[in-house]
């Protein structure tokens, strides 16, 4: 997902209005929780325990391939003829649970040029009904109990109206699949059932959860990090 610097340089370079920034050097980022919007604001990158960001390498014999084509939405993914494999440092400490990655233009601070979630799994249309808990309906979704899943409302729809105590969904938040059928789905998010007083609908996806305790080196093999251009 383009972060907001990326879609204003893509449109006024579009457009004619001025050149999109130098191409710059992609550093990868890891998160514990994602970004609430485009702009980088509500996530929470791993700090601490050795961690730092990688670099990756330019051009068309580095890191990442090309943009997929004849595909919606376009994607783009390590899985370059170069160092496709993207490892960080050893962990001296827990790093947490990373559930998002994201690629900034400096080793440090900087600027969010684009983020996603962890896994290569695609947006599914859903429906949520005004029940406790609240039913997810989203046809042939494919998800088993305990799967990690996000909500959103970025491509369009209406966010239900949660209960008095229910467990949080949308933004940056992580649920877990309850009681899947064929079609359907409840969820719990941090243990606390997801229940609404009205309806709703937008999208849901899988997503991974990657813990990283002290003394792990975190590699992502090839085409596992893969950034939507939407």
């Amino acid at each position: 997902m383009f972060a907001r610097r990326t879609a204003e340089g893509i449109l006024q370079h579009i457009t004619g209005y001025s050149a999109i920034f130098a191409a710059p050097t992609a550093y990868v980022a890891l998160f514990t929780t994602a970004p609430t919007d485009d702009t980088g604001a509500g996530a929470v990158e791993v700090s601490g325990g050795g961690y730092a960001r990688v670099a990756t390498a330019a051009g068309t014999t580095g890191t990442w391939g090309a943009a997929s084509t004849g595909t919606d939405p376009t994607t783009i993914a390590n899985n370059g003829s170069g160092a496709a494999a993207i490892t960080f440092a050893t962990a001296t400490a827990s790093w947490g649970t990373v559930v998002a990655f994201g690629l900034y233009d400096a080793a440090s601070a900087g600027n969010l040029l684009a983020w996603d979630w962890l896994g290569n799994f695609q947006w599914q249309p859903c429906t949520i009904s005004s029940a406790a808990p609240a039913v997810f309906t989203a046809h042939a979704h494919g998800f088993a109990a305990n799967d990690p899943i996000v909500f959103s409302t970025v491509f369009g729809g209406t966010a239900p109206v949660l209960a008095t105590g229910s467990g949080a969904l949308g933004s940056n938040n992580v649920s877990l699949v309850v009681s899947p059928t064929t079609d359907t789905f409840t969820l719990t998010t941090a243990g606390t059932a997801v229940n609404t007083t009205a309806t709703g609908n937008g999208m849901v996806r899988k997503i991974v959860q990657q813990s990283v305790p002290s003394g792990v080196q975190p590699s992502f093999a090839a085409g596992t990090l893969i950034l939507s251009a939407v």
